[in-house]
């Protein structure tokens, strides 16, 4: 997820460490992959969203764990390169309620009442970016920046995040 040069997006978390979110939200992700799961079953689904499997086939629960372990990094911040894995399931996840856009970033959110139709919709609109020449565009449905404003926003964030650690650190010592 870290070497991006396409549309991106910058995804701020939760504060660094704060693990009861982290469980929820991977609870959340799994709940969303069990729907996907039982979704997939059904055939007249299946042919709806083929497209979507070409390459790979999403898991939801995959993703949410390497988006929580690309966290580390930044510690509350990360790019995702759209033209991935991670991008179109990225894509998806936002329309399930896992994102929430607030210029020029997505915040990581716990989707409240996350339901099977939700994630069978998120997935058939994914489905539909399909262009004439076969490929997916999750960049229809989030808006996207470069990687370099991502990059620039994300070290904004983390000179932020820094200055109130260093502020409640000299309180401390006052």
């Amino acid at each position: 997820m870290t070497k991006q040069f396409g549309p991106c997006v910058l995804v701020e978390g939760p504060s660094w460490g704060d693990t009861e979110f982290y469980g929820r939200w991977l609870l959340a992700a799994a709940q969303a992959e069990a729907f996907w799961k039982n979704a997939y079953k059904d055939s007249e689904f299946q042919k709806q969203v083929d497209r979507v499997c070409i390459a790979y086939i999403p898991d939801f629960g995959i993703s949410a764990t390497l988006i929580i372990t690309e966290l580390r990094q930044y510690k509350t911040s990360l790019t995702i390169d759209l033209n991935t894995e991670e991008g179109e399931s990225f894509a998806m996840m936002v329309a399930m309620g896992f994102f929430t856009f607030s210029e020029p970033r997505y915040q990581m959110t716990i989707p409240s009442h996350l339901t099977e139709m939700q994630v069978k919709q998120a997935i058939l609109n994914f489905a539909q970016t399909e262009d004439a020449e076969f490929m997916l565009h999750p960049e229809r449905l989030i808006t996207a920046i470069s990687f370099a404003d991502a990059r620039a926003w994300q070290d904004r964030m983390r000179a932020i995040v820094g200055f109130r650690e260093n502020l409640c650190a000299c309180a401390g010592n006052a």
